[in-house]
């Protein structure tokens, strides 16, 4: 055998190993595969594809805040001012809402038993049949405890059957009214046509204002009974 025909002879025997060796090695490379997915599935502690570690979060510790504590606001307390007490006669402007009675009762007025008929003299425009007043008006009031005013005097120096106005004072009657001042229940019911619509039956109220005419009449003396002596 020649040289020649030996590596051709070697030659062919590699090429027929290379197939049985290539084919041994994929096997071998099927196997171990195999081998490694099993143990990446049971967990024998290989993995095939290493899996990433998480990374542990780290949740911070919630800081306590301190609740602010609200300042109490300081309310001061508010000085009571208490309105004086009128020492004479003033002016007060009448609300809404208000009457006379009302108006007393505010005003402290209340204790005095005369305290309307005290208005209605300080105050001729009010009537005091109805005792009308309105929102807006001034009207003139007495302090507490104000005495009803002097009654209306008789002038002097008039000529009889001048006349002259009359307020009104409790107790007066047209009669009284007339024999105070020498005068008749007709004269005054024909000087004050339309304050006493009702002729001698016309009630009269204090405060109210006549107009009297004054010496129509010989004023009566009167007669002072003379004591009997006792036997």
């Amino acid at each position: 055998m020649t040289i020649t025909n030996t590596i051709d002879s070697y030659r062919k025997r590699r090429k027929q190993r290379l197939p049985l060796i290539l084919g041994g090695a994929a096997v071998l490379l099927v196997v171990v595969g195999i081998i490694i997915v099993i143990m990446s599935l049971s967990g024998g502690g290989f993995t095939l594809f290493p899996t990433k570690t998480p990374t542990p979060t780290i949740t911070p510790s919630p800081t306590n805040t301190p609740t602010p504590t609200e300042t109490p606001t300081i309310t001061p307390t508010p000085t009571i001012t208490t309105t004086p007490t009128a020492s004479d006669i003033y002016s007060y402007v009448v609300k809404e809402g208000e009457y006379l009675s009302t108006i007393i009762e505010s005003q402290g007025l209340a204790d005095n038993p005369n305290a309307l008929i005290i208005i209605f003299m300080l105050n001729p425009t009010i009537d005091p049949v109805t005792g009308f007043i309105t929102v807006g008006q001034t009207i003139r009031l007495p302090p507490p405890n104000y005495p009803l005013p002097t009654p209306t005097s008789l002038p002097t120096g008039l000529a009889d059957g001048s006349t002259i106005t009359y307020r009104v004072m409790p107790g007066d009657s047209l009669g009284s009214i007339a024999s105070k001042f020498n005068s008749t229940i007709k004269s005054i019911l024909l000087l004050n046509k339309a304050a006493l619509t009702n002729g001698e039956i016309s009630i009269i109220y204090p405060g109210q204002l006549l107009v009297v005419s004054i010496n129509l009449v010989t004023p009566v003396p009167t007669v002072i009974p003379t004591a009997t002596a006792t036997p």
